[in-house]
């Protein structure tokens, strides 16, 4: 099978490194995965067991796990890879892990700091290095427990791979899949020319037809949003430099921009239909809340909002004011992603019909970065994960001004509490509830019907062109950072007649 696909990994197939993500690891394997359905179950692992206090997790592993080399995999490969992951890799929260220990060759203690309810979510990111494989070279030749092993790497080319006669598990239907890194507009020719049987496809080809070929839009967690400060300019420093906004940092304001937002019309219109719009960053989880959702461009709410806070257009130059303010700010996003753009157009023309001002720029991550630029002005990000661990890191106080999480400079003590009672909670039932009351309690949240430091848009679908007679099946929602390779979680299922 001949499979394109974006995402090709800078630093090579090393877990160490985040590789694959949230997907698929293909050539290793981790000790817990999700279902289709989002629920999580075992794979290296054959049984989980927490002790009491909530501090302890003891992970049973199956003593049948073969790397393609032939060699067992044992515990004391499970604490090398946690090891080098903290080592290695910043994408991975690893700090609550105080220590991971083996017990027998075949049964690992992981120590916590704290109770945390969605540590075994942090579990699904990481798979399984064999320690005797690992060298310098180990991501351009990868060994491991997983359904597939490693035959051919040609950076920005391609990569082949061939079913792994050793795998503990259900063995694939695909003996050999190439897969090939084109640009957008190259898989679209290359499915049309019939060499392709699995195309990833711009949202601009969603109304084309390829005879022989089925179009098929993959709904996905691969959210972008907008991040408004919600301090005033100066509350906090970064390096020297004040972060803050003293125009989003008014609550109405914010509140008002989220109702306002067109975003079923970006759908639609901006972006082909090959999105659908969102009000939370996780909708559909178990841990959504669904008071998230409201009414799509309700600019008549989004009006009086404004009114009740005290933001009025005094001088009828059409954008409001509060205290000698105008409602104007700064949207910063990344070049080159020509969906990103849609989005903060539509955006820019939402808020004008509310008397609101936005300015857009944009700019490279690394100067954004540089400046603090995602703590001083608006910036559209992306978001979406398989984790309620997002809601804390994206509202947590002690995130503030602690890089890249939090960017709004959010707070409040209601939001901290819920938030530090649903991370140590060791019932997950009760963890769900104090994640949901977290967005909206009725009173209070940090969804549009509270605070809104951030604004949820539009989750991207993913486009494919799949050859008639291929069959790939259903997936998980694919979380940000996650889309490209969750495509091939379920590879071992693929058939081609």
């Amino acid at each position: 099978m001949v499979v394109s696909v974006r995402g090709e990994p800078s630093k090579g197939f090393d877990p160490a490194f985040d590789w694959p993500g949230l997907g698929e690891a293909l050539f290793q394997s981790k000790l817990i995965i999700f279902d289709k359905d989002m629920n999580l179950v075992n794979d290296l692992a054959t049984e989980r067991i927490w002790s009491e206090d909530g501090n302890k997790l003891t992970i049973k592993i199956r003593d049948d796990a073969l790397c393609s080399d032939g060699v067992k995999l044992t515990a004391s490969d499970v604490v090398f890879t946690f090891e080098k992951v903290r080592e290695t890799t910043s994408y991975i929260d690893l700090s609550n892990v105080k220590e991971v220990e083996t017990v027998d060759d075949y049964t690992v203690d992981f120590i916590l700091n704290h109770p945390d309810s969605t540590f075994e979510y942090t579990l699904t990111r990481i798979a399984i290095i064999p320690e005797h494989a690992y060298n310098d070279n180990y991501g351009q030749n990868p060994v491991g427990t997983g359904p597939y092993k490693f035959v051919e790497w040609k950076k920005g080319e391609k990569l082949i791979i061939e079913a792994n006669p050793l795998y503990y598990g259900k063995k694939p239907n695909i003996d050999k899949v190439t897969f090939l890194y084109l640009d957008m507009d190259a898989s679209f020719a290359g499915a049309k020319r019939g060499e392709i049987d699995i195309a990833r496809v711009s949202m601009a080809y969603n109304h084309q037809e390829i005879p022989g070929y089925t179009r098929r839009n993959i709904e996905t967690m691969d959210i972008v949003s907008l991040s408004l400060p919600t301090v005033k300019r100066g509350t906090y420093e970064m390096e020297g430099i004040p972060i803050g906004n003293d125009v989003t940092s008014d609550a109405a304001l914010r509140r008002a921009l989220s109702y306002a937002m067109d975003r079923e019309g970006i759908c639609a219109n901006a972006l082909n239909g090959a999105a659908r719009p969102v009000y939370s960053h996780n909708p559909g989880m178990p841990w959504d809340n669904e008071t998230n959702n409201i009414k799509n461009a309700d600019i008549e709410t989004a009006k009086k909002i404004l009114k009740d806070g005290g933001w009025e257009d005094a001088d009828g130059d059409g954008i409001v004011e509060k205290d000698g303010v105008k409602a104007q700010f700064t949207l910063l996003y990344t070049p080159g992603e020509v969906e990103r753009q849609a989005v903060v157009l539509g955006v820019q023309e939402s808020a004008k019909k509310i008397g609101v001002q936005i300015d857009l720029v944009s700019k490279p991550w690394d100067e954004i970065a540089l400046e603090k630029g995602i703590y001083r002005d608006a910036y559209l990000f992306g978001k979406g994960a398989d984790s309620p661990f997002e809601i804390y890191t994206n509202f947590s106080s002690d995130r503030i001004a602690n890089y890249n999480t939090n960017s709004p400079s959010y707070g409040h003590e209601i939001t901290d509490d819920y938030l530090n009672r649903a991370i140590k909670s060791t019932d997950q039932a009760e963890a769900l509830e104090l994640w949901k009351k977290a967005q909206w309690d009725g009173e209070h949240g940090v969804n549009s019907l509270g605070d809104s430091p951030f604004i949820p848009m539009v989750a991207f679908h993913h486009t494919f062109f799949i050859r008639d007679g291929v069959e790939i099946g259903e997936f998980r929602p694919a979380p940000h950072r996650g889309a490209y390779w969750i495509t091939v979680e379920n590879i071992k299922d693929w058939e081609k007649k």
